[in-house]
């Protein structure tokens, strides 16, 4: 069972307010590390991954939890978009590729092998 998951199940068990905006931490902590693991598989996002990892780990100690919840909704748009983007992308380039002519080789005449 993921981590989100069980922080949930705890917070519906939690009736304290303190405990239960403590299980409200480690559930938004626990997202933010599964948004790290779908971070597209891409060299250059590499840093955004282990961002996110350190993000999730000290979300718990920040003052400003607003700040971490809206972090993780901009990243989570933002990797859907990317998404997006690929495959726009990608069936653009088989368009493309479509398109091209299919360069046809002259035969050679009698003349030039003479």
């Amino acid at each position: 069972m993921s981590k989100v998951h069980d922080a949930m199940r705890q917070l519906e068990h939690k009736s304290a307010p303190e405990t239960g905006s403590s299980m409200l931490n480690n559930m938004v902590g626990a997202l933010i590390e599964e948004l790290a693991d779908e971070v597209p598989d891409d060299p250059k996002l590499e840093t955004v991954r282990a961002d996110l990892l350190a993000v999730s780990r000290s979300y718990e100690t920040s003052k400003k939890k607003d700040i971490g919840l809206r972090f993780y909704l901009a990243m989570r748009s933002l990797f859907r978009e990317y998404e997006l983007l690929q495959e726009r992308l990608k069936k653009a380039e088989r368009k493309a590729h479509d398109a091209e002519p299919e360069k046809v080789e002259p035969e050679p005449t009698s003349e030039a092998t003479a």
